[in-house]
């Protein structure tokens, strides 16, 4: 590839990666899901190296593969954290769910943190009708919302193993 077609693409890359970087503090954003379309980008705009050999492409290949596999266990264990930290102070897995659609509508309707507020509110409502006790329901929510914090914790982790394996693909592979 020429340098004058590698840094336009280089940027744009880079910058979706920025994207998705700066998105995972948003609960609704697939921020690990942009990052990743961002280096498969580069990826296929690169043919994963190919022309540079056989051991390379190799390489580059089990690298984007590992990259795969952290997007999906970080968008796995963000849903877990989130509905573990609820189920783990009793809420039922009905409350969990109908304040997961909460959040979707709500992100889409208006926006992710909206949809985040949703979410808490949509849990506590339902809990404190199905058990008629306010402590046990925020209890429930807090509990969720402590989910929502390690997930978003647990998220910026991979996603800078995600940007490092990116970085040494380029640096090294390329």
């Amino acid at each position: 590839m020429s340098l004058w077609a590698e840094i336009p693409l280089l940027v744009v890359v880079i910058l979706g990666i920025l994207l998705g970087f700066f998105g995972l503090f948003l609960v609704f954003f697939p921020g690990l899901t942009v990052i990743w379309a961002s280096i498969l980008l580069w990826g296929l705009a690169t043919l994963f190296n190919y022309r540079t050999g056989p051991w390379t492409f190799t390489l580059t290949i089990a690298t984007f593969l590992v990259i795969t596999m952290l997007m999906i266990l970080g968008n796995v264990v963000d849903n877990i954290f989130m509905a573990g930290g609820a189920r783990s102070k009793g809420a039922s897995w009905w409350a969990i769910i109908l304040s997961f659609l909460a959040m979707v509508l709500v992100s889409i309707l208006l926006t992710p943190l909206a949809g985040l507020a949703a979410t808490l509110l949509v849990l506590f409502l339902v809990e404190l009708i199905r058990i008629k006790d306010y402590r046990a329901a925020f209890k429930s929510t807090s509990s969720m919302a402590m989910g929502c914090g390690w997930a978003v914790f647990t998220r910026l982790i991979i996603a800078s193993i995600m940007i490092a394996l990116f970085v040494m693909w380029y640096f090294l592979l390329y």
